[in-house]
């Protein structure tokens, strides 16, 4: 699907479509989506599977199923990952455990920020469930294959699972793309005219930095009891304009309305008068931690 003549003839394909047609179809998908969305955390919480529609305890090794990523199956290996990842192929699995993931928090349990990868990765993803870790790593090398070598020449990515903080599956494996994932990133990379990626529900924190003013985070913003589980981060720099003070007992107040109503600090403080503020806003301890990365840059909306 990446050759330019596989693009060339999808193009004409969606050309020959009226825009009002593609749009409904859109629509429809994205309905759907959310439909499916519902039903597998309807079914995990029984702990059901919604695609095979068996317990997620259920281990067929001649029928592999995404619900094996949960590792509730008595009998499933590590040695049978590599069948179901080159049948189901990257986008579908990623897709699936992001869902997973924001069946229990949305956005939080999901890690895809770009300013914590290389500048030479293509894919960094952590997302966590419960007591559950799964990390996808794809460099620009893998991306095109290792030419020459026995293991990995194919394009491909590398995983790797935790179970309770330990590593039950290591980046050692090199899991090929499929087809659908060629189509998909041609599609990431804005090679088709009429076709662009919706994250959907399986949004993770770069949507929100992507698609959202730092004003607007703000806004949504509740106060978090435990910074444990706070998705965001706020700093807030008061200076007092020339010639006024700031006032102790009016910030003493503000934090006392905030643990009362749990509206955060960073919006309160626009009650203050002759002041001047600096609010910085970056993602929160919530977030998993990325495998294998040497600092935490987090990205940082600042002068507002």
């Amino acid at each position: 699907m990446n050759s330019e003549e596989s693009i060339k003839r999808t193009n004409e394909l969606l050309a020959s479509y009226p825009i009002e047609e593609l749009q409904a179809r859109a629509v429809e998908h994205n309905k759907q989506a959310r439909k499916d969305f519902d039903e597998l955390k309807k079914a995990l919480e029984i702990e059901e599977c919604s695609f095979c529609s068996q317990s997620i305890t259920c281990f067929d090794e001649e029928n592999p199923c995404l619900h094996w990523l949960l590792w509730k199956a008595p009998d499933l290996k590590k040695k049978h990952f590599p069948q179901l990842f080159e049948q189901k192929g990257f986008h579908n699995i990623s897709t699936y455990l992001r869902w997973i993931a924001n069946c229990d928090k949305s956005f939080v349990n999901i890690n895809d920020l770009t300013e914590e990868s290389k500048s030479t990765n293509i894919i960094d993803l952590t997302i966590r469930y419960k007591n559950l870790e799964w990390s996808f790593i794809c460099s620009e090398n893998d991306k095109v294959g290792h030419h020459g070598t026995k293991e990995g020449s194919k394009p491909h990515y590398h995983f790797l699972m935790k179970k309770d903080g330990l590593v039950v599956i290591k980046y050692g494996y090199h899991f090929p793309f499929t087809d659908y994932d060629e189509f998909y990133f041609a599609m990431k990379e804005g090679k088709f005219d009429k076709l662009r990626p919706d994250d959907g529900r399986a949004a993770g924190i770069q949507t929100i930095l992507d698609n959202t003013r730092p004003e607007e985070v703000i806004d949504l913003m509740t106060h978090s009891k435990s910074d444990e589980d706070a998705l965001f981060k706020t700093d807030i720099l008061i200076e007092a304009e020339e010639g006024h003070t700031i006032s102790g007992d009016d910030i003493a107040e503000m934090l006392k309305e905030r643990d009362k109503t749990g509206v955060p600090l960073a919006k309160l403080v626009d009650k203050l008068k002759n002041v001047k503020l600096k609010k910085i806003v970056s993602p929160g301890p919530a977030i998993p931690e990325k495998s294998k990365r040497s600092s935490r840059g987090k990205k940082k909306f600042e002068n507002f």
